[in-house]
């Protein structure tokens, strides 16, 4: 038995009366649970241990982890060997246009089919805030994908460079551009793609999201740290990253002509990398770019879920082992079902 099945024995002995209402409470009236915050902050070890100990499995909610090839950048985990399912992982390859929408659908048709109607509690694991929201709250009503309509700006950017068509967003939508990269391909494309078909800025299908309100019966877990915490922990998963092999998965990803997809164009450690290959920098160099983006990501991810005053917050430096930490997860569940209950 390795150390981790230790771990879940123990807490299961120590916790099996708390454990067994809380899997009654959930299960009971619908809840999900998502374990979401900065990156580097330890989400997914937190949601694999929940999901053995309430015997369910996982709804991965990171944005980059569905393309397929793409693996050791995005930091997946195989919990196959623990028997834990995980979702909307690897269901497309990298130059698939996965929208929030079309993702948002999987997920909600996931949580039903492979979650309520099995009677097993959905547990959602991630730092994509955009996503979370999408499945989660009555939100985003703009309308799927057309791929005429998307080829067609695709055609444009081949043809005219990014720049062209973000020139053409700002004209129509400077609200929405400005809150994006100018490099930020997939966004433009989803913002042109969505003003083309419907007339409508794609800013004001976005308008209601400071009145968000959820569709399910939700409890949000958020994992912070101290940033120099974070930050060195960034350093120490980057180095392992490229000590993994991250430089051959770019290279093999290139070499089967996904270079000029927008998932590698987006994600942090392939984006760079890409610039090494063109020879723009060098390896060092792009190591400590990985870093500093991976920084700026957690940055990002903690404002971006800052705003949202549903998310129980722990910081995990408060915390000298795992027992502690998942027991504070479980008195933020019984404590959350306890208010709505009154």
């Amino acid at each position: 038995m390795d150390n981790f099945e230790v771990i879940i024995n123990e807490i299961k002995n120590k916790n099996s009366k708390k454990i067994q209402k809380i899997k009654n409470e959930l299960l009971l009236n619908k809840y999900l649970l998502i374990i979401c915050g900065p990156t580097a902050t330890g989400k997914s070890k937190v949601g694999l241990i929940l999901a053995k100990i309430l015997d369910t499995n996982i709804i991965s909610v990171d944005s980059m982890q569905s393309y397929i090839g793409m693996d050791i950048g995005t930091d997946k985990q195989d919990f196959t060997k623990y028997n834990v399912l995980q979702f909307l992982i690897n269901i497309c390859k990298p130059d698939y246009l996965l929208t929030s929408v079309e993702y948002r659908d999987i997920a909600r048709q996931i949580i039903n089919t492979e979650f309520f109607n099995k009677n097993k509690i959905p547990i959602l694991v991630g730092g994509s805030g955009l996503h979370i929201r999408a499945i989660v709250d009555n939100l985003m009503q703009a309308p799927q994908g057309d791929y005429k309509i998307r080829k067609e700006i695709k055609d444009d950017i081949k043809k005219h460079g990014i720049d062209f068509v973000y020139e053409k967003l700002k004209k129509v939508d400077p609200s929405y551009a400005s809150k994006i990269s100018i490099n930020d391909e997939r966004r433009i494309i989803r913002a042109l793609e969505i003003y083309e078909k419907t007339g409508k800025k794609y800013s004001d299908f976005l308008k209601n999201w400071q009145n968000r309100k959820s569709i399910y019966n939700c409890i949000f877990i958020g994992l912070n740290s101290k940033r120099e915490e974070i930050y060195k922990n960034i350093e120490n998963r980057v180095d392992k990253m490229i000590a993994n092999g991250l430089v051959d998965e770019v290279r093999n990803l290139i070499n089967a002509g996904y270079k000029d997809c927008f998932s590698l164009k987006q994600a942090i450690g392939y984006k760079e990398l890409i610039n090494y290959f063109d020879g723009k920098q060098n390896l060092d160099t792009t190591i400590n770019e990985i870093k500093k983006n991976t920084k700026h990501l957690a940055k990002k991810q903690l404002t971006w879920f800052k705003a949202d005053n549903r998310i129980n917050w722990i910081d995990i430096t408060n915390y000298d082992n795992i027992y502690d930490l998942i027991n504070e997860v479980f008195n933020i569940i019984l404590n959350v079902t306890k208010k709505e209950n009154l």
